[in-house]
């Protein structure tokens, strides 16, 4: 999947506290303003008339939430094709699937679609629509908008970013009448209704036939889900609005709610403690924070997620095509220590290539617990004396830590480490260039896309994945065997099979170690009770407003 770097940008840009200070200064002024405009419409409101509600789902929506995110909006909104943590955190707000889930604990439920399927097994689904879906400008969602919707991703021609988790098992969508529509699958995927909640419907009407800077626009967003985008303004925020069109069985229970870019983690901080900007809310909350929120009287939530900082061996050369060398160097990294100093403790080194909440975690059968002296023999075994290499990374705060402590390690057991640390526009080229570095530390979280554990591996484990592309992995037997592993386990005819090859594909990934985690973060977020209440922590980026309201 080689949208990997850019959706390294995302993840790294949301946790660079040294370069955005004075945008965050003018951002801040920016909410303050924002929070009195709003205090003026509800004074104008209270002056002409009781408050205008709108009436979503089973209950009525009403009141403004502020939130801050720690991340940016402008890159592209297009929701088949970015991998921007703001815009996808959103486009749950936005739009729908045929079928979703809640991030915030992925249980499955009909959307767009009028039901669940009855047996996911099946090779064709008959998908009823729901009866009135209307997308937010007015016009009815039909038959048109889905077959539309699901040939964008299929489309070999022109593959966007979620064509990679659908054009191996789906095959086609069929208009049947203007409110049906024929989904056939090439195989029983047994992760088949899981990944329709990443294929959102989006509107014929309005995208057919328009460049690529139109889909990417935000100005243009036209979902069908219970929020609308009502403005934004790049680097800085975005607005929304109830849909008054949204049929669903979602319940909003705020109007309206703004979302204020703040990429600064002492920024983020200083809106929930300063008691003037009106932000109860944010997501990224930084470790070192968590006391202070805590103190503030703010409640602070933690979620275990799969995002990882990790390791990429560039396999194109000696002495790292050996795994053995590549064991060695991952036992010599006390993931621990490195968990403590660069994110005050807040993760759990790795024991799998996914972390320990996923539901389809099993504990790698190759470990790395710290054993400097065994590193040592394993380099002396394998042949490879006075070894110096090159370990590129980006500059932001938390990686600089842990690449440091990384150094350290490897130094210990005599291996000349020499640090590349560099700002993440350019790791991101130099890597697509294919750089000469040895090795490679990443950040990077595939579970905004999704749970299931062929998509977390196949994000990395993929021959288009830009660090497959660098580290020529992909043109190995190994490789080759690997593949094969994950392609009998999404095409078995049983869940016990496909668990069971899974669980062998992920005991090559820790084996081979070519790409692979030495930690798994926690996630928090934060927010004033006094203020707000029905939020959960997401082990993925952003927020969850559906349930979120007003205390009274």
């Amino acid at each position: 999947m080689g949208s990997l770097g850019y959706f390294a940008i995302e993840r790294n840009e949301q946790l660079d506290n040294n370069n955005w200070a004075g945008k965050d200064a003018r951002r801040f002024k920016r909410i303050a303003m924002a929070t009195v405009a709003v205090g003026s419409v509800a004074l104008m409101t209270a002056c002409s008339g009781p408050q205008s509600s709108t009436s979503v789902g089973v209950e009525e929506a009403a009141g403004h939430i502020e939130v801050a995110i720690g991340y940016n909006n402008n890159s592209s909104w297009d929701p088949l094709n970015t991998g921007s943590a703001f815009a996808m955190s959103a486009q749950n707000h936005i739009y729908e699937g045929l079928w979703d889930s809640s991030p915030v604990d992925r249980t499955p439920f009909a959307a767009l679609a009028s039901a669940l399927p009855e047996d996911t097994s099946a090779l064709e689904w008959t998908v009823d629509l729901r009866e009135g879906a209307a997308f937010s400008d007015g016009e009815p969602v039909t038959a048109d908008d889905v077959v539309f919707s699901v040939n964008r991703v299929l489309n070999p021609d022109k593959p966007v970013i979620t064509s990679a988790f659908f054009n191996s098992w789906l095959d086609s969508a069929e208009k049947i009448d203007e409110d049906s529509v024929k989904l056939t699958l090439k195989y029983g995927f047994p992760y088949a209704l899981d990944r329709f909640s990443i294929l959102k419907i989006m509107p014929a009407h309005v995208f057919e036939g328009q460049a690529d800077e139109f889909y990417a626009d935000p100005a243009n967003a036209v979902g069908s889900g219970p929020f609308k985008i009502s403005g934004t303004e790049p680097t800085s925020f975005t607005a929304f609005e109830t849909n008054e069109n949204y049929t669903g069985p979602l319940a909003p229970k705020v109007s309206s709610m703004q979302w204020n870019v703040s990429v600064d983690a002492a920024a983020r901080t200083s809106l929930l403690t300063s008691g003037v900007s009106g932000v109860p809310i944010s997501d990224n909350i930084p470790q070192d924070a968590i006391d202070t929120l805590k103190g503030a009287g703010l409640t602070v939530e933690a979620a275990d997620s799969m995002n990882m900082l990790g390791l990429a061996f560039n396999t194109a050369k000696a002495p790292f095509d050996n795994k053995y060398v590549r064991q060695a160097l991952r036992m010599a990294i006390d993931s621990q220590k490195l968990i403590d100093v660069s994110i005050a403790g807040q993760g759990t080194p790795s024991s799998s290539f996914l972390q320990e909440s996923s539901p389809y975690y099993t504990k790698a059968a190759t470990q790395f617990d710290y054993n400097p002296e065994k590193a040592k023999k394993m380099l002396a075994d394998a042949g490879v004396t006075d070894l110096k290499l090159t370990l590129l990374s980006t500059n932001i705060s938390w990686t600089a830590a842990a690449v440091n402590a990384i150094k350290q390690d490897w130094d210990a057991v005599g291996v000349d480490t020499t640090l590349d640390v560099v700002e993440t526009a350019t790791f991101n080229s130099r890597v697509a260039a294919g750089d000469a570095a040895d090795v490679l530390t990443f950040s990077g979280n595939p579970n905004q896309f999704g749970t299931d554990a062929d998509l977390n591996v196949r994000w990395f484990y993929s021959t288009t994945n830009t660090f497959m592309l660098w580290n020529k992995w992909a043109e190995t037997p190994e490789y080759g065997a690997l593949n094969e592993l994950l392609t009998d386990a999404e095409q078995a005819d049983s869940a016990e099979v496909t668990d069971a090859k899974m669980n062998d594909a992920l005991d090559v990934i820790a084996e081979e170690a070519v790409i692979y985690p030495v930690m798994h973060m926690k996630l928090f977020t934060a927010w004033d009770p006094k203020k707000v209440e029905g939020l959960k922590a997401l082990n993925i980026p952003g927020v969850y407003m559906m349930d979120a309201k007003l205390v009274d």
